[in-house]
């Protein structure tokens, strides 16, 4: 793993994480913008982002771009969920676990460039 491939994960779970907690905050109670405050949240969120590489590196098209979005969104929400960490609906859950999807893939495209890892 290259150097820039390792800052395009961790500024991918990082802004993923921050974009949830935000539309948390916005769209289900004010209170978790607590969230922001706490290293662990922004660890699941690297967690969650490793992948990536790897997808792309088999996937490096568009195929592999929805591939990530929809594993950066059903993981997440699967392990909060099954975890017992939430009890939101999977509706909503599914939709701000997307929000993170959607960042992480879009700042580790940008910081990773167009070899994408």
């Amino acid at each position: 793993m290259t150097p820039r491939t390792a800052l395009a994960l961790l500024l991918a779970g990082v802004a993923g994480m921050a974009a949830y907690a935000l539309a948390a905050a916005l769209f289900v109670d004010p209170a978790q913008l607590e969230l922001l405050a706490k290293p662990g949240f922004y660890l699941v969120g690297v967690f969650f982002a490793l992948p990536l590489p790897v997808i792309y590196r088999f996937l490096p098209d568009a195929r592999g771009a929805f591939l990530a979005l929809v594993a950066l969104t059903v993981a997440p929400a699967a392990a909060s969920k099954l975890g017992g960490e939430t009890l939101l609906a999977w509706q909503v859950l599914l939709a701000l676990t997307f929000v993170y999807a959607l960042t992480a893939l879009i700042v580790h495209r940008l910081v990773a460039g167009g070899r994408a890892s």
